[in-house]
Order: structure tokens, then sequence, then C-alpha cells
């Protein structure tokens, strides 16, 4: 089990990553990036930064190549945010749970339809037994 410490660095680092990434990096590979989680290694000697990109794999790529870039840029950022005995360096990891999520979810929606006839997202049509007795 992680300790209270690491899971606070953990997030203090996401922050700070986030808001480099957002507000001061500039490198042009580097598309829609968002960071889900940090995970501090017990030593401080590392931090896997897991992150998703919107867009095919040819962005994916690119925006990973230019966090790889950016990393140096990154540490600097942390270590004048917050005072660690080292600064981690940064292993940036592509986090594919978002794709997953939307697989897992696609896949549901269609047995749903398969078994419903087709019918999984429309609404229940509500009886008006006024409008019955009206129309006779």
């Amino acid at each position: 089990m992680r300790s209270h410490q690491l899971k606070r660095t953990d997030d203090r680092l996401r922050r700070i990553i986030s808001e480099a990434l957002l507000t001061k990096v500039r490198d042009p590979r580097i598309g829609l990036v968002t960071v889900t989680g940090v995970k501090v290694s017990r030593e401080f000697d590392t931090a896997k930064v897991y992150v998703t990109i919107y867009g095919d794999e040819r962005t994916r790529d690119e925006s990973m190549a230019g966090l790889r870039s950016a990393a140096p840029f990154l540490q600097s950022e942390i270590s004048r945010e917050i005072r660690l005995r080292r600064v981690p360096r940064l292993r940036f990891v592509y986090d594919d749970s978002v794709e997953r999520g939307f697989r897992i979810d696609a896949a549901l929606r269609e047995l749903k339809s398969r078994e419903g006839g087709g019918k999984e997202d429309e609404p229940p049509t509500p009886t008006n037994e006024s409008d019955e007795n009206a129309n006779r």
C-alpha cells in the first residue's frame, strides 16, 4: 500500500505537470493531452506520468515524443514548485483506460440492442388514457 506522503506527492506532481503542459509548454507536437495520474517510486528517482491523448496513433506518437522532449523542462518546474530530496525523472506512459472504457461501453450497448430489439436509448412511450378516449 502506498504511503500517504507518496499519494500526496503523486497528486501534487500531477497538478504541476498538468498546469505546465497547459500554460507553459509550447511544443507543437503535443496535442490534446490529459494527465490522468502520476506514480512516484519509493526512492523518488522516477515518476510514471500516465497520459491520455486525443487523436489517432500518429498524433499519439508525436505527442509522446513531445512529452519526452519536454521532460527536463517539466522537472525544472517541479523543482520550483515543491521541495523534494530529489526531483524524479519523468517517464510518460500512455493510459489507454479511457479507450478501453469506450470499447466496453460500445460492446455493452451493442449487446443490449441485440437483446432488446434495438430500442435501447428510446424512452418508453407514455400512455395517456384521456388522449385514447378523445380519439374514440
